[in-house]
């Protein structure tokens, strides 16, 4: 049973939780139970809870939550804030404590920052100044690169501070997440929790990623388009499967960043890539094809990626490659197909698109999970329970 303890505890010293500082504990997500189908997890509980043999009622209590993310249409730290709020809870953005990689200046001035620690540490010193200004009552970041004289100065202020690792483990660059003093390290792959609490003793706990039904939903009728959607940046793993899919005459649309310099010769002939989409317009792109191809990463090791929750919360019937959490989450065949092997990829994708009544099937099935068990309603409890 998850229960939330009235006080936190920063070095060796006690305190009432600033968690709680407006009333006593609550529930903080939906008032019906909602477990994990196949890992027994709970991700809320009901109101009424037994502690010490005495039955209390929880009852809500508003926090203020600071953010450090990269906010914008349907970005990790946008979708975060959107749920919290909904919750009942006030969001405080406070920054993304780097550039958007998505511009050449944005790229060469994070260089100059890692080149430069000490100019990235006193950026991030005001995301921390700023938590404290703004009173939050704990601090959620996004960002793995963050400082750790940051994070050490929220924990001194007895800000409780969690990072929700939204990456593959090949993306933790200078590994500056493992030197933070957050409270808590939530990772969207259960080996890598595994291993960072096992070998370094650091909190580190597994917890998906989710959908945001507010636009990640059913926007358009399904399979009215005979193609597979692949969304997302083009690296050169995904680019070897997609020729393999060229070459095999599977129909496929493109939607992301453009395709980096080095890799345009290589890029199959025939194929461009369009605009990246987000909310309302990528739901409606998803639930319209035959299928989604969400092939993961290699540095995916036992985890799913963001788009796994997004094209199922669409209601898209989505061809992710296999990975060991992928069958407690989703019902393989009946709310998502997973494919081990190129051959299998192939077949699988020459199905759906031969069979829109099938790809229906599956998308309405993969909404109604996704909605039921993985919106972020249904995660932000736990974080919050851990952060107390």
């Amino acid at each position: 049973m998850v229960t939330m303890a009235a006080t936190s505890r920063v070095g060796c010293r006690t305190r009432p939780s600033r968690l709680y500082r407006m009333g006593p504990p609550h529930h903080l997500g939906p008032a019906d139970e909602t477990r994990s189908r196949g890992t027994g997890r709970d991700l809320g509980r009901p109101a009424d809870v037994t502690q010490r043999g005495m039955r209390r009622v929880r009852r809500k209590v508003l926090m203020k939550l600071g953010i450090i993310g990269p906010q914008g249409p349907d970005t990790f730290a946008t979708n975060i804030g959107d749920a919290a709020q909904r919750m009942g809870h006030q969001v405080v953005p406070l920054g993304s404590g780097r550039p958007r990689h998505a511009t050449l200046a944005g790229r060469a001035v994070q260089h100059v920052l890692e080149s430069v620690p000490d100019v990235e540490r006193r950026l991030h010193a005001r995301l921390a100044r700023a938590a404290q200004a703004h009173e939050c009552d704990a601090v959620l970041s996004t960002n793995h690169a963050l400082a750790a004289e940051a994070v050490a100065e929220l924990r001194r202020a007895r800000i409780p501070v969690a990072l929700w690792y939204p990456d593959a483990v090949v993306n933790m660059g200078r590994q500056w997440m493992l030197l933070a003093p957050y409270s808590v390290v939530f990772t969207k792959d259960p080996l890598l929790a595994r291993r960072l609490r096992d070998t370094l003793d650091i909190n580190a706990r597994y917890l998906p990623q989710a959908c945001n039904p507010r636009w990640h939903r059913p926007m358009s009728e399904p399979a009215t388009e005979r193609t597979i959607v692949v969304a997302g940046n083009v690296y050169p793993s995904r680019l070897l499967l997609l020729r393999r899919l060229h070459e095999a005459g599977i129909p496929l649309s493109l939607y992301g960043a453009p395709v980096p310099r080095y890799l345009l010769p290589t890029m199959p002939p025939g194929l461009r890539m369009r605009p990246p989409i987000f909310r309302e317009d990528k739901s409606r792109v998803f639930r319209g094809a035959a299928a989604v191809l969400n092939n993961l990463h290699p540095g995916e090791m036992t985890g799913v990626n963001l788009r796994t929750f997004e094209a199922t919360g669409a209601g898209a019937a989505v061809l992710c490659e296999d990975r060991p959490v992928l069958a407690d989450l989703y019902d393989p065949g009946r709310e998502i197909v997973s494919f081990t092997t190129v051959a299998e990829l192939i077949e699988r994708a020459r199905e759906l698109l031969d069979e829109p009544r099938r790809t229906a099937e599956i998308g309405d099935a993969a909404t109604k999970r996704a909605h039921a068990e993985h919106t972020y309603e249904h995660r932000l409890p736990e974080l919050f329970a851990q952060l107390s």
